[in-house]
C-alpha cells in the first residue's frame, strides 16, 4: 500500500490537510483468511511444521484498500473489528481489554489495577522507598498483580466508559465482569489445514505442513477509517485481494457510524491532575520498542505492556521480496499512565486521540524539537500502525 504520511488535525475535524472526507471501509472476507505472522517457516525433524496465521492487521487492512482506492491513500487508521446482529443494523466495534484491567479467579468480576497501590505486588516502586514511581515495565502485567487476564474483546460503550474513568467507581473496587460488555464469541475461528509446501509448481518431498485459517464468525467484519489524498473523494472497488492464497474480501463504505467519532470511543474533556492515559488500539511499531515516542514534557508514570507480537509487512507494488519486513509491535491493549504539565493534558490527549502516535514528519510539526523519522516509517504510522486512545487515569 501507499500513503502520504498523516499530519495530526484539530480534536474536532477529523480531516487530515490535503486529504479528501474521512470514511470508514467496511472489509467482509468472502472465505477463510491466511495470513502469516511473518517468521520463517522452518520443516521440523518429522517433516512437518506449524505455519503460525493471525488475524489481519494493519498492513494487510491498509494492502487491500490500497488495491481498492487502485493508488494512494491519505492515511488508513485500524483495523477495529466489529459486529452487528442484522444486515442493516449499526456495526458495534470491539476492542481488546485494558492490560490494567484483569478479572478474578473465579472470572466473574473484574478489577483495575492502581500503580504503586502495593509495592510488594508489583514492580512500580521500590519498597521502603519515597522516590516517585520508577519508569518501569510489567511484561506480564495481569498475573504480576496476581489476577486473572482477560482475553475476550469488549464492546466500544465499555473501552469508553474506561477512558472517562466511569467503569470502575474506585481504584482496587471490583465491577461485574458483564460491565465491561463482552463480546459473545470471538470474531475468528480457526480451521486448521494440512497441505504440502511447493517449489514452483513442483511438490518439495518431506515438506508436509499444518496451517491454520481463520474463518470470519457470522456477522463480524474489519472495520478501517481511511480517506484519498489531494482532497479528493474516496473511491472503492471490491472485491480485493485479501491475506495470502488468493483469497479476496468485499470492500463497502459506511461514512458515518453511530457515534461522534464513528467507530473510535470518545475521549474525556477534562483530566484531573493533568493524568493522562494511553490506551494502544493497533499494534506499535516505536523506535524504542516498548516506549511509545513522548515529548519530553510527558513523564511515564507506569506501563502495563503485552508480550511483543510479530509483524510482517511487505508491498506488492514494489515486490514482496525487497521490502517484506518482520518487526516486533507493542500490542493492542498495552497501556501507559503519564503526567504532564499543568493545564497541558486536554491539548495533548486532542491532538492524540484516534491518531498514530509516531515521531514522524507529522510528530516534528506537532511538538518542536522532535526528530521527523524516515519515509517508510512514516509510511507505516499512516497505514494504520500505532493509533492511540486517551484516558484518565487515578
Amino acid at each position: 500500500m501507499r500513503t502520504t504520511p498523516a499530519t495530526a488535525s484539530g480534536p474536532e475535524d477529523d480531516r487530515e490537510p490535503q486529504a479528501g472526507p474521512p470514511t470508514w471501509a467496511v472489509i467482509e472476507p468472502h472465505d477463510t483468511v491466511q495470513v502469516r505472522d511473518g517468521r520463517r517457516f522452518e520443516a521440523g525433524d518429522d517433516g512437518a511444521g506449524v505455519a503460525e496465521t493471525v488475524a489481519p492487521g494493519p498492513s494487510t487492512v491498509a494492502g487491500a484498500l490500497g488495491w481498492a482506492h487502485d493508488g494512494e491513500l491519505a492515511y488508513v487508521r485500524g483495523p477495529v473489528v466489529a459486529r452487528r446482529d442484522r444486515q442493516d443494523g449499526p456495526w458495534q466495534p470491539h476492542f481488546p481489554v485494558p492490560l490494567d484491567v484483569v478479572a478474578d479467579a473465579g472470572g466473574r468480576s473484574a478489577y483495575r489495577l492502581e500503580p504503586g497501590a502495593d509495592s510488594s505486588a508489583s514492580d512500580l516502586r521500590t519498597m521502603g522507598s519515597d522516590a516517585p514511581a520508577p519508569r518501569r515495565l510489567l511484561q506480564e502485567p495481569a498475573r504480576a498483580w496476581g489476577g486473572q487476564p482477560i482475553e475476550e474483546l469488549i464492546h466500544a460503550h465499555a473501552l469508553g466508559s474506561y477512558l472517562r474513568g466511569e467503569l470502575f467507581p474506585a481504584p482496587g473496587e471490583p465491577v461485574p465482569l458483564g460491565r465491561l460488555e463482552p463480546a459473545a464469541e470471538p470474531p475468528w475461528a480457526a480451521e486448521p489445514r494440512i497441505g504440502l509446501a511447493r517449489r514452483g509448481r513442483q511438490v518439495r518431498i518431506g515438506y508436509l505442513y499444518q496451517a491454520t485459517h481463520l474463518r470470519p464468525r457470522p456477522g463480524w467484519a474489519l472495520l478501517a477509517q481511511t480517506a484519498a489524498p489531494g482532497g479528493r473523494p474516496l473511491h472503492l472497488k471490491s472485491p480485493v485481494p485479501f491475506g495470502g492464497q488468493t483469497r479476496m474480501a468485499d470492500v463497502t463504505t459506511d461514512a458515518a457510524p453511530a457515534g461522534r467519532n464513528g467507530v473510535w470511543p470518545q475521549r474525556p474533556e477534562e483530566f484531573p491532575q493533568d493524568r493522562l492515559l494511553l490506551y494502544v488500539a493497533t499494534p506499535a511499531l516505536w523506535p524504542d520498542g516498548w516506549c511509545p515516542p513522548l515529548p519530553e514534557q510527558a513523564s511515564l508514570v507506569a506501563a502495563a505492556v503485552g508480550e511483543p507480537m510479530p509483524v510482517a509487512t511487505a508491498s506488492s507494488r514494489r515486490g514482496f521480496g525487497a521490502t517484506r519486513m518482520l518487526r516486533w509491535a507493542v500490542p493492542p491493549g498495552s497501556v501507559y499512565w503519564l503526567q504532564l504539565p499543568a493545564g497541558t493534558a486536554a491539548s495533548f490527549a486532542a491532538r492524540w486521540h484516534n491518531r498514530p502516535l509516531t515521531p514522524a514528519a507529522d510528530w516534528a510539526a506537532d511538538h518542536p524539537g522532535g526528530t521527523p523519522g524516515p519515509p517508510e516509517q512514516a509510511a507505516l504510522h499512516s497505514a494504520g500502525f500505532g493509533i492511540v486512545l486517551t484516558g484518565v487515569w487515578t
